[in-house]
């Protein structure tokens, strides 16, 4: 019992250090912090003024556990578009969470139970990386709109992932980019998350999400 009320203090403990980055981190560039109330729990929000927004809350994932920090963004793409980046080392750790729960179940489906970006793992088209050879050795892209994902892998884009990749996007990173309904999305755990981290991955979803909005027009 007391090892569980323990636990219990010692996680309630790390969401306050985790809010307190975030705030920090949001009056340090101007946006608005605010506490919020989700079906799932207590948590926090950042919005930004230029489009996009930030939430910090119990992890929606099941491969993120406890808190889970999303950036997200409406790009104004086709609802369509469906598209995952992650790094190689996550692609293989998520695809033996797929396959597993597909054998064990003895399934002749994917089970759609699963979070969207798993399925989209086996369901979808990898997009060749090969204008970069750093990202092509450790990353890879899925989605079922080529031409859209090779209009917002240009020259800048490319070059603002590769500095992510060569700094701080490292393989152990739990970080996974999405589109899904328009909307794009950055995934990651907002364990011991920092206001140094916070500003490096809010300045790359930035530029991201700046291209996949020229996209999205060029496109319509």
């Amino acid at each position: 019992m007391f090892e569980s009320i323990k636990r219990m203090l010692g996680s309630a403990s790390a969401a306050r250090d985790e809010s307190q980055a975030l705030a920090a981190w949001a009056k340090a560039e101007g946006y608005t912090f605010k506490h919020a109330r989700h079906k799932t729990g207590v948590g926090y929000v950042v919005e930004s003024g230029r489009g996009w927004r930030v939430e910090l809350g119990p992890s929606q994932r099941s491969y993120i556990s406890g808190q889970e920090l999303r950036f997200r963004a409406d790009t104004g793409l086709h609802g369509d578009v469906q598209m995952i980046l992650v790094s190689k080392v996550l692609a293989q750790t998520l695809e033996s969470e797929v396959f597993t729960r597909f054998t064990n179940a003895m399934q002749t489906q994917i089970d759609n139970s699963m979070p969207d970006e798993m399925r989209w793992l086996a369901m979808h088209s990898r997009v060749p990386l090969g204008a970069s050879s750093l990202l092509g050795k450790r990353f890879v892209l899925f989605c079922n709109a080529e031409t859209v994902a090779q209009l917002w892998l240009d020259p800048a884009t490319l070059q603002s992932l590769e500095q992510a990749a060569s700094s701080w996007w490292t393989d152990s990173l739990m970080l996974v980019l999405t589109v899904n309904r328009g909307i794009l999305t950055i995934r990651m755990s907002g364990q011991g998350v920092e206001e140094a981290q916070l500003k490096m991955v809010g300045e790359l979803f930035s530029r991201l999400m700046a291209r996949m909005r020229v996209v999205a027009q060029e496109v319509s």
